[in-house]
């Protein structure tokens, strides 16, 4: 089974939140440097950044700025401030060099996205290797967020558009969207928590609502930790054609 890839994206809001962001990818939050949660300190030495080496105070100045010089000097409360893209691999990938793999999701970030791209963060002291762009939506002198998220059809094109232009190069999957029955999810949840044993992400705080999410869609944990998971479910039930000839049908189509 091949590695699945995973990308998402995320709208970050409130005044600070883009200094919020910005401190976690750069490893300055206090509290996320102890024992007891899912970064292993040992490595972020490792992590590194492919474009906005400033700190997190600075480049946060540096986005409200460039608002300013627009004419923005109160967005809107609820306005998305900046977009977050997420790219993820499988963890066994720490195991190779992922470099060349972030650095073309670096260059596809930004013939793909309009704004600004204020930073983008490779993390290698979690679970899975990662990394963290993040954009200011300032298009045409406006604040573009909304647009530049859109919804599930713009995700799906989004995750369409970089399988084919960066993730099938790395022999990597696009992750299955294919609906479980309530059998197959227990049995998938079942695989991803028992492999999850070992891992810190288990003493992390916010491990209640990591757990809550396995529970609610198992299945993107399974392709990310590579679990072989097709062992465990349940077949379709297959109709020989000479059944299906016999059938009597449901008269009219149906959705």
């Amino acid at each position: 089974m091949a590695s699945s890839h995973l990308i998402r994206l995320g709208a970050i809001k409130g005044n600070n939140g883009v200094l919020f962001a910005l401190k976690h990818n750069k490893r300055t939050l206090q509290k996320e440097r102890g024992s007891d949660v899912h970064i292993d300190v040992s490595k972020t030495p490792l992590n590194y950044s492919l474009s906005g080496d400033a700190d997190a105070v600075t480049i946060s100045r540096h986005a409200k700025a460039q608002m300013q010089y627009a004419g923005i000097e109160k967005p809107r409360s609820n306005g998305v401030m900046a977009v977050e893209i997420v790219y993820s691999l499988p963890i066994d990938r720490h195991s190779q060099n992922t470099r060349p793999y972030f650095n073309d999701c670096y260059n596809w970030t930004l013939k793909t996205f309009a704004g600004e791209l204020l930073s983008f963060d490779v993390h290698l002291d979690e679970s899975a290797p990662h990394a963290h762009a993040i954009i200011l939506p300032l298009i045409d002198g406006k604040m573009q967020g909304n647009r530049m998220m859109g919804g599930y059809g713009n995700l799906m094109r989004l995750i369409n558009l970089f399988h084919s232009e960066v993730a099938i190069r790395y022999g990597l999957s696009k992750r299955n969207y294919k609906r479980l029955n309530a059998k197959d999810k227990r049995s998938i949840e079942g695989l991803v928590l028992n492999r999850l044993q070992s891992d810190s992400v288990m003493k992390s705080s916010v491990w209640s609502c990591i757990r809550d999410s396995i529970h609610k869609d198992p299945l993107p944990f399974a392709q990310m930790l590579s679990i072989d998971y097709q062992s465990v479910t349940t077949a379709k039930n297959k109709r020989h054609f000479v059944d299906i000839k016999r059938s009597r049908g449901k008269g009219s189509f149906q959705r």
